[in-house]
């Protein structure tokens, strides 16, 4: 199939008709990574749409990605190691520099990036959960606990947690006045809800059965219906957001639950790999099913078998580290080598499948999608954007950074955040 290239001849200046949607958590608004009222550019690059840029410190370890309400940018790293200066305007100074291994939440100004505040989680936190805000406070889930603080960086609450984890990485969620999150690993894995507004534990579910994953939680709405939906090794289980009572579970997931989550209007959609070829053996654990690596569309809830609850199975074009993306009727999926698939989200049928996108790499960030495109970061530093609704894979733009992307983009207004190992930059129409 052809692969078409259509660059960028017009980009519409940087117009505010009033305030878009935030980027509250992981992958956006509800965890969907879709955008509704953003118009971000589709060229850019470090002299093409650079708004402007600030050095954020982390290195490979700094992998959350920038959440966003209002005028602030949050966002969790790694102690800066000497002083950076930014390089267009106001000249924004990371503050001086902290012990090693020393972890910051901090807070930027979403205008020209100067940073407001930063305050210290800890030696023993880790970077790699994102943040959630309310648009009042924001919560930082650190592994050895939880923090709130205000937009103004003043502490709210802390809470411990009783079985910490140094390699946490499912970033936290919230439904309603309950903060969530979740800590799979290798022994005491447990997902918990909090008051948001005190700390105060409201729930505690204990999974002893699951081991070390890191996809975030989800927030499934369908119908009247909601659930608190987590992804994790073997199986996939739906919780009661109010009171963590299991609402089922549905097992066929492999040893690795690695992406987080995506659904339409009815289906959820889930991913679950292993590494290496073939199936793994869960007849002890299930009785029946064995667990193959699989893209599945999975039901709500009803009558019948477990198998029942499968809408579709994909078992080809798997992306190993990010998440399937469902934007206008179609779900969307990158794999390492640079293979682009598109499935109708209905039936499961490919609309495209395995197109190479000319950059060839591997693909942590998980993909995004505004105003009718898809963005695609690649480790290297690639952003490739296509039409989200042509039936055969089109480019619109390739950009390239050339520093390493392992976060996931932000979209909102006009704008697009990008962490890098070493940077973030806000891309914009030209002024």
């Amino acid at each position: 199939m052809e692969l078409r290239l259509i660059l960028p001849i017009v980009i519409s200046l940087c117009v505010f008709t009033g305030r878009s949607e935030d980027w509250p958590q992981f992958r956006g608004p509800g965890g969907r990574a879709v955008s509704e009222t953003a118009t971000p550019p589709i060229g850019f690059g470090p002299s093409s749409n650079l708004l402007w840029k600030v050095a954020i410190p982390g290195g490979p370890g700094g992998v959350s990605s920038p959440v966003v309400t209002g005028q602030r940018i949050f966002l969790t790293a790694e102690a800066a190691t000497k002083s950076e200066a930014f390089p267009f305007t106001g000249e924004p100074i990371l503050p001086a520099a902290e012990p090693a291994n020393s972890v910051h939440a901090i807070a930027l100004d979403r205008k020209d990036g100067r940073i407001l505040w930063k305050r210290n989680l800890g030696k023993e936190a880790t970077t790699r959960p994102t943040p959630v805000t309310d648009g009042k406070f924001l919560f930082v889930f650190f592994g050895s606990g939880v923090i709130a603080y205000d937009l103004d960086g003043q502490e709210q609450w802390r809470q411990p947690i009783a079985k910490p984890d140094s390699n946490a990485t499912a970033s936290p969620i919230l439904i309603d006045d309950k903060l969530i999150i979740v800590s799979d690993k290798e022994t005491d894995s447990f997902v918990e809800a909090f008051d948001k507004n005190t700390g105060r534990s409201l729930w505690r579910a204990e999974r002893p059965q699951f081991l070390r994953a890191r996809a975030t939680p989800f927030h499934w709405q369908h119908g009247r219906e909601e659930e608190l939906i987590v992804s994790g090794s073997f199986a996939l289980t739906s919780y009661d957001p109010n009171t963590g009572e299991q609402k089922w579970s549905l097992p066929g997931a492999t040893r690795w639950a690695m992406s987080s989550l995506a659904a339409s209007e009815n289906l959820l959609f889930v991913l679950t790999m292993k590494e290496g070829q073939g199936e793994e053996d869960l007849t002890q654990l299930t009785g029946t099913l064995r667990a193959a690596s699989a893209l599945r569309a999975v039901r709500p809830a009803g009558p019948g078998l477990c198998g029942e609850r499968v809408a579709w199975n994909s078992v080809r074009s798997l992306p190993y580290g990010n998440s399937p993306l469902y934007y206008k009727g179609r779900l969307f999926t990158v794999k390492s080598g640079g293979f682009v698939t598109a499935y109708d989200a209905k039936t499961g049928q490919p609309i495209y499948q395995d197109e190479r996108i000319n950059a060839p790499d591997d693909y942590w960030s998980s993909p995004v999608a505004a105003a009718g495109r898809v963005y695609f970061a690649s480790e290297k530093g690639t952003v490739t954007v296509m039409d989200a609704t042509a039936n055969t894979p089109t480019i619109l733009a390739q950009n390239k950074l050339d520093e390493q992307i392992l976060a996931t983009p932000a979209l909102i207004d006009q704008t697009i955040l990008i962490r890098t190992d070493k940077d973030l930059y806000s891309f914009g129409a030209s002024k």
